[in-house]
């Protein structure tokens, strides 16, 4: 399955051109919808039929706006669950940490960090935003995709394991970026203009890592998809969430 995903992404030979430019645009955080709306729209010509060549580089501001809503699926179960964290540290925690004594103060930033640490990693491990992803393109809105479904969906009965499949399968990719996170410290430690330098570098072939990693792994998750409707376990039509 991952070598037939990435077989899609390389039958394209400029691939790497689509890569470059993403990672130059996620650099600048507000152009990395731009990136977001390409996936978006490369996982569109794949449920249509044609997954190659990969969408021409054309019309920022289209893919900008497709980008956004799928860059909200990720605040929705990433980011939104950390300002919710953080609210109830500032009004219960923090009034703990100062009544208590010094060894407790510890264990109450723990409690929250690994509380918060636990959700990312079963969000991650779910694949609520490649699921919320697949939502957004069927449904061709942001209603569902946007709510609890994507998660519902992925704990859905008989089909998470597919997903859980998907999951899998892409894990091996993440190692290309956080490769390439990890030596970015390394290579500040060198010091002077040539750091900086290198650690832009280093920054723009993260982001074009990122990139790719979800290039694929929609791919990913889109044969496995397929797999569902082949067994006859599809997710439930538009308006249907039960």
């Amino acid at each position: 399955m991952l070598r037939e995903s990435l077989g899609v992404i390389h039958a394209d030979k400029r691939w790497w051109r689509a890569v470059a430019v993403a990672g130059l645009y996620g650099m600048t955080l507000f152009g990395y919808p731009i990136g977001a709306g390409f996936i978006i729209s490369h996982l569109e010509n794949t449920r249509k039929g044609y997954a190659t060549p990969l969408p021409p580089l054309v019309d920022w501001t289209t893919r900008w706006l497709m980008g956004l809503f799928a860059v909200l699926i990720d605040f929705v179960f990433y980011v939104l669950p950390t300002m919710v964290t953080m609210l109830f540290f500032f009004c219960g925690g923090l009034t703990l940490v100062m009544q208590r004594a010094d060894e407790s103060q510890a264990s109450v930033l723990w409690l929250f960090g690994i509380g918060l640490g636990l959700w990312w990693l079963v969000m991650f491990l779910s694949g609520v935003s490649a699921i919320g992803r697949l939502v957004y393109v069927d449904d061709s809105g942001a209603e569902r995709c946007l709510s609890g479904y994507p998660l519902r969906e992925a704990f859905r009965s008989k089909a998470w394991k597919y997903y859980a499949t998907a999951r899998l399968w892409s894990l091996p990719l993440y190692i290309i970026p956080i490769t390439i996170a990890a030596a970015i410290p390394w290579v500040l430690e060198i010091g002077g203009s040539n750091a900086w330098v290198g650690a832009v570098i280093f920054t723009w072939l993260f982001f074009c890592g990122l990139f790719y990693v979800h290039l694929v792994t929609m791919q990913i998750y889109h044969r496995v998809d397929l797999q569902l409707i082949d067994q006859q376990l599809e997710r439930s039509q538009y308006g249907q969430d039960a």
